[in-house]
């Protein structure tokens, strides 16, 4: 019985950074639902209401759709996985673009649907690759983040020592 007892301990350790995220990666999530909350507002604004920064119309798609979602990896970093959240996020793109058929002033384009998918991709992968060692780094870094463990790859695995 006492080695059983000993697994389900060990067991329940490993989990424990997973359900301990830190004031950091918390304080993230309302900042992604701004972006979400932005991203519908400016895509159905209409046309005459607009104002444009100067990059460019699909330079600014990338920019705002790769934001939110290197915004989202580091909120949500468990549920939903990182390529689901990619999944929805490019979802939510073609959604708002269709969208902009039935705002006065406003045109739907492919191109501007492809940059905006573009920036969530890259944005996906870019986090795919470093959200562990993002998270480790904020849990040095930032006293309030300090919930994170530093022993762990940011996933709640240990990492290789």
């Amino acid at each position: 019985m006492p080695p059983l007892a000993a697994t389900r301990q060990s067991t329940q350790e490993d989990r424990m950074p997973r359900k301990h995220v830190g004031l950091c990666v918390v304080a993230l999530r309302p900042a992604f639902f701004a972006c979400l909350v932005l991203l519908v507002l400016l895509s159905w604004l209409p046309g005459d209401a607009m104002v444009r920064t100067g990059i460019g119309g699909q330079v600014e798609h990338a920019v705002a759709y790769f934001g939110t979602a290197v915004i989202m990896a580091l909120a949500y970093r468990e549920w939903p996985r990182l390529h689901v959240q990619t999944l929805l996020l490019v979802v939510l793109a073609g959604i708002l673009e269709v969208g902009q058929l039935y705002v006065p002033g406003r045109s739907s384009a492919f191109l501007d649907f492809a940059t905006s998918s573009a920036g969530v991709i890259i944005g996906g992968l870019l986090m795919w690759l470093v959200r562990p060692r993002v998270l480790i780094y904020l849990a040095l870094q930032l006293p309030f983040c300090s919930k994170v463990s530093a022993s762990r790859d940011g996933l709640g695995r240990r990492s290789p020592e």
